[in-house]
């Protein structure tokens, strides 16, 4: 555990640059805030790195960081898959700049939104942030809203009970060839 943490750890010193007086600070941030979402440290450090990698300031990568590990509880996950996704969800629908003007909560507002629908329908948080991730840029640029998003994909998976990656795919062919016909 200890190794795996200093590795973790290391890796993020590497990408952010930061000294090690700076990482130590850091790790005690980490530790205090991955008993209070009770979650290891080391997934802690795992879903930050991803979030470092991407360029974000220590502000944002905290906000998504324990967005992501409140989601990672729920659905089982690692914080390292959910980080992925919930990154290609964000990204799709360019959250970052609602965040410049609402605040970090809006990360979380989108994953409450998926555990909501989630929690109403026969899907859940799992399967509906797994298909956002595959069609959340394309569904955006196409003017699909997140929350008309959140239910066309519920409602998929809930009829049809396909795998969530397959969902997601098809949609975003779907949105592919509608903006092939508009143009």
């Amino acid at each position: 555990y200890v190794k795996e943490l200093d590795g973790s750890l290391n890796d993020i010193r590497i990408v952010t640059g930061k000294s090690v007086e700076q990482m130590d600070q850091f790790a005690e941030k980490a530790a205090k805030a991955s008993k209070a979402l009770a979650t290891s440290t080391t997934d802690y450090t795992e879903a930050a790195l991803i979030y470092y990698q991407q360029g974000l300031a220590d502000k944002e990568v905290s906000a998504r960081t324990e967005t992501t590990l409140k989601a990672a509880n729920v659905t089982g996950q690692s914080g390292q898959e959910v980080s992925e996704q919930l990154t290609a969800v964000w990204n799709g629908y360019q959250v970052a700049n609602e965040a410049a003007k609402e605040g970090m909560g809006i990360y979380e507002e989108y994953v409450d939104k998926m555990a909501a629908v989630g929690a109403t329908t026969a899907s859940n948080l799992e399967e509906l942030a797994t298909a956002m991730s595959k069609v959340a840029s394309a569904a955006s640029s196409m003017g699909v809203g997140f929350d008309e998003l959140n239910a066309q994909i519920a409602t998929i998976v809930s009829v049809t009970r396909q795998a969530p990656e397959s969902v997601g795919t098809a949609l975003k062919t779907i949105f592919a060839r509608i903006q092939g016909l508009n143009l």
